[in-house]
């Protein structure tokens, strides 16, 4: 009973897993495709012990929050080497700044990057474009270059929600595991 159990919960992740890169297969994923004799090399990219399950959960969500779209799944890549996190998981969170998730995450990062400055004296003023009473009427290509100066407060607001957010995801994750090891024990 207990291996049937087990055997229904590995189907189930290997099904929720089946569109993440996997070591046999990473060599067809755009970017990836580069690092792929590395990645494959590499046994703990793709380990699901907690040492490094941790790590991907912490910097997957702080970089997913962070406005560098594009360059996400490179930066995870290097990232994931660096601290010897698992590269699934990883890249699984930066679908969460995906182009629906976007809009809601970025103004969220900038208006929490401008108190931040607030909070600190710094005086960085605030853009016009991202105002209410903006009249879109006058839009014109030269504006979305305005739009580089809302950078700096993306980037620390986007810090300050990643790291938040990190932190929050390792603390979960410790607490399901403990739960899910005391009651695997008393079975």
């Amino acid at each position: 009973m207990n291996q049937e159990i087990r055997f229904k919960r590995i189907r189930r992740l290997k099904k929720w897993m089946r569109p993440l890169p996997r070591r046999s297969n990473i060599h067809r994923y755009p970017i990836l495709k580069w690092f792929s004799t590395t990645a494959y090399n590499r046994s703990y990219l793709w380990s699901f012990r907690g040492k490094n399950i941790m790590p991907a959960l912490f910097w997957g969500v702080w970089i997913a929050m962070l406005p560098i779209v594009g360059i996400q799944m490179l930066v995870v890549f290097v990232l994931a080497l660096i601290v010897r996190a698992n590269l699934p998981v990883i890249i699984a969170l930066q679908w969460i700044s995906n182009p629906l998730s976007m809009g809601p995450i970025y103004f969220a990062d900038y208006q929490i990057g401008m108190v931040f400055f607030k909070l600190l004296g710094i005086n960085y003023e605030a853009n016009k474009l991202l105002s209410p009473d903006y009249d879109w009427g006058d839009f014109s290509f030269s504006d979305l270059q305005a739009l580089l100066d809302t950078f700096p407060p993306m980037l620390v607001g986007g810090s300050i929600i990643g790291i938040s957010l990190g932190v929050v995801s390792v603390f979960l994750y410790k607490v399901v595991s403990k739960t899910y090891k005391k009651d695997n024990a008393d079975e």
